[in-house]
Parts: C-alpha cells; sequence; structure tokens
C-alpha cells in the first residue's frame, strides 16, 4: 500500500475524517487535518487547502523547531495562522515506558487550551501540526477522536499509521542518532494504548478534560457537533 501525504510538502499530513464512531456516525472530511511541519508548500498545495476550506493553521511546535524550519503558511494572507508553543513531546522520552506520561503531559500542557479552543471555535476547516505529525499532533487527534466516540482501536489505527508515512523520517533520525531505542519514537500500539489509559483514569470523560484545561463541556460538544455525520 502507498502512503502519500495530502501535500506535496509534508510527509504526514492526513485527514481525521472519515473514521466510524461507536454510535454509528462518520467523522466529516475536510474539517481536522493533522501533519507534520508543511514547510515549503507548492501553489498546488495552497489550492488544495482552500479548495478543502482549510484555513485555520496551528503550529505546536517550539520557538527553536519553529526558527530551524519556518511554516510557509503563517505568512499568507489567505490562513489564519496560531503559534501555540508545546515544549512537552519536543524531545526524545528517556524509554518506551515513559512515552503515555510524555503523551499525558503533551494533553496538559500551559498552552493546550488554546489549541483545544481554536480547534473548537474555528469557523472553517483545521490543519495542527507539530514537527513530525506524531506525538504532540497525535495526542490531539486522540482527543478529537476520543470526544467523538471513535473506538479505540481506530484511534490507534489512526496513530500508528504515523510510522508508515514517516518511515524515511524516521530511518534518517535513527542514522542520526544511534544511541536512540527505535520502539521510542517509532508510532506503535504500546504507547497510544498506554496514553488512553492514562487519559481515561485521570479525566474519565472528554468533558471533564475540557473543563480540567480550564474549558467547559461545551467545547467537547462543538468539536462533536462540527465533526459527526451520517
Amino acid at each position: 500500500m502507498t502512503y502519500k501525504s495530502l501535500l506535496s510538502c509534508s510527509n504526514n499530513t492526513r485527514e481525521l475524517g472519515g473514521i466510524v464512531t461507536s454510535d454509528g456516525f462518520i467523522t466529516k472530511n475536510n474539517v481536522y487535518w493533522r501533519s507534520d511541519v508543511p514547510e515549503n508548500p507548492s501553489d498546488t498545495d495552497i489550492k488544495r487547502l482552500l479548495s478543502a476550506h482549510i484555513t485555520t493553521v496551528i503550529d505546536m511546535r517550539t520557538d527553536a523547531e519553529r526558527k530551524r524550519t519556518p511554516n510557509a503558511l503563517a505568512d499568507m494572507d489567505e490562513f489564519e495562522y496560531y503559534h501555540f508553543q508545546i515544549t512537552e513531546g519536543s524531545g526524545v522520552p528517556e524509554s518506551l515506558e515513559a512515552v503515555p506520561q510524555s503523551y499525558l503531559a503533551i494533553a496538559v500542557a500551559e498552552k493546550m487550551p488554546k489549541v483545544m479552543k481554536v480547534i473548537s471555535e474555528a469557523e472553517n476547516g483545521v490543519i495542527f501540526h507539530c514537527t513530525a505529525g506524531k506525538d504532540r499532533t497525535g495526542v490531539v487527534s486522540a482527543i478529537i477522536l476520543m470526544s467523538c466516540g471513535v473506538d479505540r482501536e481506530e484511534i490507534v489505527r489512526d496513530y500508528v499509521i504515523s510510522r508508515e508515512y514517516n518511515h524515511k523520517r524516521l530511518e534518517t533520525f535513527l542514522a542520526a542518532h544511534p544511541e536512540v531505542d527505535r520502539n521510542i519514537v517509532l508510532a506503535n500500539e504500546k504507547s497510544i494504548n498506554g496514553f488512553i489509559d492514562l487519559f481515561k483514569e485521570r479525566f474519565d470523560s472528554s468533558e471533564r478534560y475540557f473543563e480540567y484545561i480550564g474549558l467547559s463541556a461545551e467545547n467537547a460538544n462543538m468539536i462533536r457537533n462540527k465533526f459527526k455525520g451520517k
């Protein structure tokens, strides 16, 4: 199977639409796109985003990451660009067992309320990204899908497929950092399942999560109302 990013300027831009929820709905296309950094979008990339009404951009990278690899969409009038620096998840955890805890730290990061507020309130479609589109982006994707009642198996599938899209990036990183355990940086079932367990144990529901980070249960409802369709 060929795994092709929705944008030519990135490796891991994907739809969150088209997923069946536990109550029989299907998440809508062109509402939420998850991505790695869209570095140098082509004219075709721009047209594709605009034709899909994806006009809100959320960049969760650190200042250093942004400086190293700017997001060209930030300077385009057609897009509403937000930078919410999330340092959690920007480095490599010390062990595979530490990954779920690092993901929980991402979920409650200082700027995460701003991320979730924009995601729930944006009038048009949203593309949210970090550097590789796996960890910070994976956590946000999982929370969105949990909020819509998507089964665990589908959330796990959406997460682990990053290893296919990021195959070349992963091999390049491991070649440059042979000291890093491959299992830690690979998008694997243990990491996301562990996060889901911790999330449910701590918050029980998406509504309580949104209240915990200073928003309200209505933000979870707004995500569901925008994202679920028959």
